[in-house]
């Protein structure tokens, strides 16, 4: 197993909370839900879009929109680079708060439903159906689900469930149903209580990246076996794949040695930061 930290290059250390990292056309996107903006840092420099309310999840359709969860509006919007329109009202299902989201090949958004620590969640599917999306319940009784992933492929969706610790799998089928639910992988029985699972993505070769949270690590994944990780200064929130081999990391550090990154979150005193890490290992075997 590959450990330790590689070379990397810091992209941004001023955000709030970075969540949901994408990598397109040499950019790196980011969500600042606690700062209410969206970040486009790029090779030419930076842009900065406000939002008016918190989105978390975020992923490109087929379109090359932007869509990103509302964390409290209960609804889907979609950013075409100068503003933002409804994609999809969930208003009628949604009795949490939209989290993470997935965007499929064939334009079907899978996005999490949050009701709480102690209240199972959900994933919700929201499926091209002509001018307005066809929304239904994709999957139930997930602890606090989080990042998503698929890999196998496209035939398999890994889900974070995090404060269960662990990686949950699904089989999708041709209709996009969710079948032959079972635990991918357990990060407290295998790494320890702390190591909860946030963002993930895949790697080249089928494994998995995981940000671990209070693991202060991304571990990847493979076989039901950890195969690689890299230790970081901070909470492990999420990452995606970047450009020429790297992995695009991203974490948090409270500002106040009194509050633990969870609540100093909730209170906008957590400095965030992107950094890309140069790991061109994924493809192989590390074991």
């Amino acid at each position: 197993m590959a450990t330790g930290t590689a070379r990397s290059r810091l992209l941004a250390d001023d955000l709030v909370w970075a969540e949901s990292p994408l990598w397109r056309d040499g950019e790196v996107w980011v969500s600042d839900t606690q700062g209410s903006r969206l970040v486009v840092l790029g090779a030419d420099g930076r842009s900065d879009h406000p939002l008016d309310g918190p989105v978390n999840g975020t992923g490109f359709l087929p379109s090359g929109e932007l869509v990103g969860a509302r964390m409290t509006g209960a609804r889907l919007d979609r950013f075409d680079g100068r503003g933002w329109s409804l994609h999809a009202d969930l208003a009628d299902l949604v009795e949490g708060t939209l989290g993470d989201l997935l965007v499929l090949p064939d334009g079907t958004v899978l996005v999490d439903e949050v009701r709480g620590r102690d209240r199972p969640g959900r994933l919700l599917r929201v499926a091209p159906d002509g001018p307005d999306p066809s929304v239904a319940v994709a999957a139930e009784d997930l602890v606090f689900p989080n990042g998503m992933v698929t890999v196998d492929g496209g035939a398999t969706l890994v889900v974070a469930e995090t404060f269960a610790g662990r990686l949950t799998a699904f089989a999708i089928g041709p209709a996009g149903e969710l079948t032959d639910r079972r635990t991918w992988f357990d990060l407290c029985a295998e790494l320890g209580e702390q190591y909860l699972p946030d963002g993930v993505c895949a790697g080249r070769d089928g494994s998995v990246w995981v940000a671990t949270t209070t693991g202060s690590a991304f571990v990847r994944v493979a076989d039901g076996v950890l195969v690689d990780r890299i230790d970081v200064d901070g909470f492990a929130i999420a990452c995606c794949p970047g450009g020429d081999d790297e992995l695009v990391l991203t974490t948090a550090t409270s500002l106040d040695p009194q509050l633990s990154v969870f609540e100093a979150a909730h209170q906008q005193r957590t400095r965030a930061r992107v950094t890309a890490v140069h790991r061109p290992t994924d493809d192989q075997d590390q074991r």
